[in-house]
């Protein structure tokens, strides 16, 4: 009896790290979409929505990380997945805007 409700526990810990850990990656894409698309004018921000994912999606990826290692989730492993992505988007978009445009 005492150790479902331990499981319980553990699992709530870990679906909250995956959903916070996925909630970094929606705010990055969502700013990185924003940026490319111009739909929303964030003139102050200028590049940082480009440059935020270097510094944030690492945070989230050791987030959703550490709740994978509590309990096996789906979510946590998602959250994973996604940073990693989001991490890499600032990189080739760089990689790729200066293989259209030039230096």
């Amino acid at each position: 009896m005492v150790n479902s409700n331990i499981e319980v526990k553990k699992q709530g810990k870990s679906s909250v790290l995956g959903g916070i850990s996925i909630a970094f990656a929606v705010v990055l894409a969502a700013l990185v979409l924003n940026f490319l698309t111009g739909l929303l004018p964030l003139d102050k921000l200028e590049g940082l929505p480009i440059v935020m994912p270097l510094v944030l999606a690492p945070i989230g990826a050791i987030i959703g990380f550490i709740g994978y290692r509590i309990n096996k989730g789906k979510l946590s492993l998602w959250g994973v997945i996604f940073n990693i992505v989001m991490f890499l988007v600032p990189i080739f978009y760089n990689i790729f805007r200066t293989l259209i445009f030039g230096v």
